[in-house]
């Protein structure tokens, strides 16, 4: 019987084209797939972002802390960060 491993969670810095920082940090992966369960439109089996990047910004980018959608003056910074924090989950 092998003892189970303590996943220890990533992180890594992410700086924005407008020079914003952040930090990113995984989820596990039950965390992850509930996120993405929860995100998804029942008819079209597609996520939505309007779901989708309010729980990552949550889950996934811990610096600064408590990240709103609304908190970006611009959408495209929001939608690089968010993209940024699912390709480094998914990573």
């Amino acid at each position: 019987m092998s003892e189970k491993t303590v996943r220890k969670p990533k992180q890594k810095e992410f700086t924005s084209s407008q020079g914003n920082k952040y930090v990113l940090q995984t989820v596990p992966n039950s965390k992850y797939l509930e996120i993405m369960d929860e995100s998804v439109v029942k008819d079209n089996g597609q996520p939505s972002i309007s779901i989708l990047y309010p729980k990552l910004l949550e889950h996934v980018v811990v610096q600064p802390n408590g990240l709103k959608v609304d908190d970006f003056d611009d959408f495209s910074e929001l939608r690089e960060v968010c993209e940024a924090a699912l390709k480094f989950q998914q990573s």
